[in-house]
């Protein structure tokens, strides 16, 4: 390495010496040199460090490769195999070698060969305006397309108008019984529990959640799907090839963009153990013949397979050795998704199975994407993921359940074209638009624990009525005139969540309402009620006392839902989100809504009003997320 940098000094010294005393030098050496440009149609040409020699490598370490119509400058042509050549490449000069069969002279013409060849249009801003209202879009998406237009003129941006409601998309791809399409990783690192549904597969009385692939893939919550599922969400510069067209466009994907995605990788500029080629290579030769995106099949084998190869990488799986499965088709949600793939790849038939090599997986799987996904209209990572396009299976056949998903592998495919400086071709992008999609739907906050049940509730001396149970709200107590106060004791089921309003507990004589409050780790509350009825003085009349006795066994006998309704329909004015008619919008309205959407309380009038929150006619999850944005200071409900 000494040596090498005592050369580079001395060369870089002559070339300074050579400027000051010699314009004549200068003269000889610019008329040796000759404008040229790789071949047009060439995909990835390799460049040598000398004539015939090894790979010429670039700042980070990784092999250069050059597309058709590159410009070079040709500084040496006396070896009519090897041409020495000098050009720049991602930011930086180079100078190496390369095959003289690939190099034309002069510019490149063939305007053809690629997008980013030609112009592209660019409107001016007041154009841009008129072509957003001729697409049709919502003016909630309008403000993010004018900061991305103004970043790079020359995209476009066109509106798929899907004609779904967006209360009819949340239904049809949120967690419930019998429907669990999205899923959320969570981990003892990063267990993301206000991430998960409490609605399927979650115990609450034992704060369990039940995964539905492998050990840490678990349903999302309703909140975390709107936000991945509203385009809003992915319109910023590094977010929007979630709707960039996933077709191979020759000319524009380069090798080294799909060494830049696979960087971080066990791929990343090295061969598979039975191929003479790279991954990179080989996921270039996939792209050209099944017209897939070098860059999503990249993105899609690096998302699927991680950065360590496991059994379905390296085929060593003990059931079915010598089978590899980079995409993990056929791996849907089971105890061991990955064996299941893997058995999948194992099969005789279409794509080429067998896949007995990394050569015929890659291959296999890009026609899988192809034919099954990008061929038939899911032809963006969005609709991969939220098949909101092909009428044949609209809300099913859908790539994956990771419900985060979209934004990495779209993140992945900004990164491939700001590393090779092709962030302003020519490209399109295909948004969806939905009927009646809220102005905005923030990221749900990822804060803990959501659990706010109560595991225990007991008063020293005395039973409850009812018996307790977690789910239960409300509870009575009599006491004799003389008990001045009692002793409140309670335990939460998660031991993140706290509790108020227990201990020592002063009564009056009469009646004596006593809140227990559980605040769960994220802030979710709910409101355990007890009533204490202490009897009256020996001067009051045995009138009174029985009175109050009839009303606290009255109230002991009431279920939960029954005392909301009661308070509901007698209050004069309708107030939207306060479904247990207590004044306030708290966590415990989400779960009177949420009884009402599945059916265990009954939609009456009264209550339609009071939780239809959004006013669009019907009581569905998305009130559900606008109370969890009023209780967080988000937005605010108006009654």
């Amino acid at each position: 390495m000494k040596i090498k940098r005592m050369i580079a000094a001395g060369l870089a010294l002559f070339m300074l010496l050579t400027v000051i005393f010699s314009n004549q030098t200068i003269g000889l050496f610019v008329e040796a040199e000759e404008s040229a440009h790789v071949r047009n149609g060439v995909t990835s040409l390799r460049v040598r460090e000398s004539a015939g020699g090894d790979m010429l490598l670039d700042s980070d370490g990784a092999e250069i490769y050059l597309e058709g119509g590159t410009a070079i400058t040709i500084l040496d042509d006396t070896n009519s195999t090897w041409y020495k050549v000098t050009f720049s490449y991602q930011g930086s000069q180079y100078t190496g070698y390369v095959s003289s069969d690939y190099i034309e002279e002069g510019s490149s013409s063939d305007e053809s060969s690629s997008s980013y060849d030609t112009e592209p249009e660019v409107l001016s801003d007041e154009e841009f305006e008129d072509f957003m209202d001729e697409q049709g879009f919502p003016d909630s998406y309008k403000k993010y397309l004018r900061e991305l237009h103004q970043l790079h003129p020359t995209w476009t941006f066109l509106a798929n108008h899907t004609g779904i409601d967006w209360s009819t998309l949340i239904e049809n791809e949120r967690s419930k019984k019998g429907q669990v399409k999205n899923l959320v990783q969570g981990t003892s690192y990063a267990p993301h529990y206000s991430w998960r549904s409490t609605e399927v597969g979650y115990d609450p009385y034992n704060d369990k959640w039940y995964p539905y692939d492998g050990s840490s893939w678990f349903a999302c919550s309703d909140a975390l799907l709107a936000y991945y599922l509203d385009p809003k969400t992915y319109m910023f510069e590094n977010y929007i090839f979630a709707f960039e067209s996933l077709s191979y466009e020759a000319g524009i994907q380069n090798i080294a963009g799909v060494e830049a995605i696979l960087r971080g990788s066990f791929m990343y500029n090295s061969c598979p153990p039975d191929d003479d080629e790279t991954y990179a290579e080989i996921i270039m030769e996939a792209a050209e013949e099944s017209g897939v995106s070098p860059y999503h099949i990249a993105a899609r084998i690096k998302q699927e397979m991680g950065n360590t190869a496991g059994v379905a990488a390296l085929g060593d799986s003990d059931s079915y050795p010598g089978i590899y499965n980079y995409y993990n088709i056929g791996a849907y949600d089971s105890s061991n998704a990955v064996l299941a793939g893997i058995r999948w790849a194992a099969q005789s038939g279409s794509y080429g199975r067998p896949w007995d090599s990394v050569r015929k997986s890659i291959f296999g799987g890009a026609e899988f994407l192809g034919s099954s996904y990008i061929n038939v209209g899911q032809d963006t990572l969005y609709t991969q993921k939220f098949n909101v396009t092909n009428e044949d299976s609209l809300f099913s056949h859908q790539y994956m359940s990771n419900v985060q998903v979209v934004a990495s592998e779209s993140y992945s495919q900004y990164y491939a074209y700001a590393t090779n400086g092709l962030l302003d071709s020519s490209i399109a992008f295909e948004i969806p638009v939905y009927l009646n999609t809220p102005e905005y739907i923030g990221k749900p906050a990822d804060s803990g624990n959501p659990n706010a049940c109560l595991n225990s509730l007991s008063v020293s001396g005395y039973s409850l009525t009812p018996t307790f149970a977690y789910n239960t709200y409300n509870y009575s107590l009599i006491v004799e005139s003389g008990v001045s106060d009692i002793e409140i004791s309670a335990s939460t089921v998660s031991s993140v969540a706290s509790v108020s309003g227990t201990g020592v507990v002063d009564l009056e004589h009469g009646t004596n309402e006593i809140p227990i409050v559980v605040t769960a780790e994220n802030g979710n509350q709910i409101t355990y009620t007890l009533t204490v009825v202490r009897k009256g003085s020996a001067s009051d009349s045995e009138a009174t006392t029985a009175k109050a006795t009839e009303k606290v066994t009255e109230k002991a006998t009431e279920k939960t839902t029954e005392k909301t309704t009661e308070k509901t329909t007698a209050s004069s004015s309708v107030h939207r989100g306060d479904l247990n008619g207590d004044g306030k919008i708290t966590a415990l309205d989400i779960i009177y809504i949420k009884r009402l959407i599945v059916g265990m309380d009954t939609m009456t009038d009264e209550k339609q009003k009071l939780g239809d929150v959004n006013q669009d006619g019907k009581v569905s999850a998305l009130d559900i997320i606008y109370i969890k944005r009023h209780i967080v200071g988000m937005e605010t409900i108006t009654w």
